[in-house]
């Protein structure tokens, strides 16, 4: 039998058990309200004349309410919302049925019973069969992990409900949550054992193999201490994805994984002015640059959220773009979505695109980033940082579109790499045009963002699968990180914000030791660092600092309306001797003249200064017994 059949024979199951029940509810509605031995005939007679109409027209109500399109193996507070408002339409209809028939004397206390019958028994058998899917026999026999679940709100519950019809996945024996009010309660067959200052205390007397957090939305502030108490006590430690990430707003077990180094660095949810972003976005034609990499794959994830007339992703990696198309495809099948395979360099090509899809709002997240590659090949950076980016800013302007904003980068304030300086370029060329154009220019200016590809995370995960060693280039080397949703979020919110001219500097929180970081991810993978995995510092490479800076020493900034956004509003550049110098060093990185790049690098950015070689420390102390070494 096809899968279709089984769909369409359950769905005449629960049509044929709702027809009978909303006659039994009515007959005993009748039988109850008359508190007689027989219903008078001059109330059953009539309703025997129309029960045929009603039953039909409150199976077709039901349909159109969508009761036999849910899963009531998961039924929950909505579910239960439309029936009863599918029950209260019933009860409309069957007086209306009634009053077609001239029998519009029946008692008000009918239709109060018939309501109250029809939800007991129309939805009594839909929630029993949650039940008969939440009932779970366990047998003794069965050695799966015991597993405490930390927050006991929604997501909690819904991990709960999951992992009783998977016993296999480990045995929930009950919650932790920091509202003292909820310490003793009962909630569904779990108790709340205690608050989370008391994990270690609950995790022992409960024989606690693993600790679930069912916070999704909670900083990494809240996540750190508690990761670090399980490490100690030897549990081991698991999560879920955002509640925005799960399927149906339902939790699966495949979506329950390990701690990762993102979960403990993320701060609160950044709030956003929907109807400010709403306002620029919702109905122009949007396009991003770089929309198969790291940043402009979810700034058009996010883009797509508000609803564009057209969203264009133009990109150089053919791949990259399959692959974000296609998953915008499948998530928003009404949008209408442009892919764009095109150089920025290639004027002609760049010039085509834009005449053709006339974007209105342009997001430019397209760039060389990796600086030791692009030190030691300065013509491709400029060809494609400056360059391109200068074709696509001079386009811009002449065809008007609406807003341009810029992603640029911490690398940029004071640079001592090639990429850093290409990116300043860029913060230059935008106030310069700002100036005299209808477009409104910005520029948004942060940090690392956690997970891009070529960051340090993936590549310290990749050492550590391998046995390692995980390999830093100095242990006083600092960064700032945000996640990559956070970021977009707060470039697009800048987008809407920006008058023209501005740079946005996005509030990074508190700049994080490369040192720690791996230390931090050896110990998530459950190893212990200078032991299990060796960590050893090799030097810093060509172009890198020590730590960045979101603003020089001169810069001042302003706050926004948004308490992580700062506005600088820049220099005033004298664009007569600046853009000719621009033009020379294109012209230079065309002839391949890498000693001229950075002659003309300095000319344009007098504050670019070359990194000189940063001595290493000798071998140390990791603590507990764990050692870094330096590469010789």
């Amino acid at each position: 039998m096809s899968q279709r059949i089984r769909v369409y024979l359950k769905i005449l199951f629960a049509m044929a058990m709702d027809a009978g029940m909303i006659n039994v509810s009515m007959y005993l509605a009748m039988y109850l309200r008359f508190d007689v031995p027989h219903i008078p005939a001059v109330y059953l007679q009539p309703y025997l004349h129309v029960a045929v109409f009603f039953t039909l027209a409150t199976i077709v109500l039901f349909w159109i309410m969508r009761i036999y399109h849910r899963l009531w193996q998961y039924a929950g507070s909505r579910d239960a919302q439309v029936l009863i408002g599918a029950i209260l339409g019933s009860a409309v209809l069957l007086g209306a049925s009634l009053f077609l028939v001239g029998a519009s004397h029946y008692p008000r206390g009918v239709y109060l019973l018939y309501v109250l019958f029809a939800l007991a028994l129309v939805g009594g058998w839909r929630f029993l069969l949650r039940s008969y899917y939440d009932f779970t026999w366990i047998p003794r026999s069965l050695n799966a992990p015991r597993i405490l679940i930390v927050g006991a709100g929604k997501a909690g519950q819904l991990v709960a409900q999951e992992l009783s019809r998977h016993p296999e996945v480990g045995i929930a024996i009950g919650f932790l949550d920091d509202d003292q009010l909820k310490r003793g309660m009962q909630i569904g067959a779990l108790k709340v054992l205690g608050t989370t200052p008391q994990l270690r205390q609950v995790a022992r007397d409960h024989g606690v193999d693993q600790v679930l957090f069912a916070i999704p939305s909670a900083a990494g502030s809240v996540l750190r201490p508690l990761v670090e108490e399980c490490r100690r006590i030897g549990v081991k430690v698991r999560t879920l994805p955002a509640i925005n990430q799960m399927i149906g707003g339902q939790v699966l077990v495949s979506q329950i994984r390990d701690v990762q180094i993102e979960d403990l660095l993320q701060r609160e949810p950044a709030t956003v002015d929907l109807a400010e972003i709403a306002g620029y976005v919702t109905g122009r034609t949007v396009m991003v640059t770089g929309a198969g990499g790291t940043i402009g794959s979810e700034l058009a994830r996010q883009v797509a959220l508000f609803a564009p007339k057209n969203l264009i992703l133009l990109g150089l990696d053919e791949t990259s773009i399959f692959d974000i198309d296609r998953e915008l495809r499948t998530r928003h099948p009404e949008l209408s979505i442009v892919p764009v395979v095109a150089d920025l360099r290639d004027q002609q090509r760049l010039e085509q695109v834009l005449s053709k899809t006339r974007p209105q709002v342009i997001f430019h997240a397209a760039a060389h980033k990796h600086v030791p590659l692009m030190e030691v090949q300065p013509p491709e950076a400029i060809r494609n940082n400056v360059q391109g980016l200068w074709q696509l800013i001079d386009m811009s302007h002449r065809l008007k579109v609406e807003t341009f904003v810029f992603i640029s980068t911490d690398k940029a304030v004071n640079p001592t790499s090639v990429y850093g300086t290409t990116k300043r370029i860029g913060e230059m060329l935008i106030n310069i045009y700002a100036k005299h154009s209808s477009t409104r220019f910005v520029t948004v200016r942060f940090g690392n963002v956690l997970g891009s590809r070529g960051s340090v995370i993936p590549i310290f995960q990749q050492q550590i699968s391998q046995g390692g060693p995980v390999t830093i280039t100095h242990p006083d080397m600092v960064r700032y990180f945000m996640t990559v949703a956070e970021a977009c979020q707060l470039v697009i919110q800048a987008g809407a914000m920006g008058l023209g001219g501005e740079i946005f500097v996005l509030d990074m929180g508190e700049p994080i030791r490369i040192l720690d970081l791996a230390s931090n991810l050896i110990r998530l993978s459950g190893l212990k660092p200078g032991q299990d995995i060796d960590i050893v510092v090799t030097g810093l490479r060509p172009g890198e600092k020590l730590y960045e800076e979101l603003l020089t020493r001169e810069d001042q900034t302003q706050a926004t309306k948004h308490e992580r956004i700062f506005v600088h509003n820049g220099q005033n550049f004298d664009h007569e001797r600046v853009l000719p110098l621009m033009e020379l060093l294109v012209e230079a990185a065309q002839n391949d003249d890498e000693r001229r790049i950075r002659h003309l690098l300095r000319e344009i950015v007098p504050e670019y200064q070359p990194m000189a070689p940063v001595p290493l420390v000798r071998d140390g102390d990791l603590g507990q017994g764990g050692r870094i070494r330096v590469s010789h």
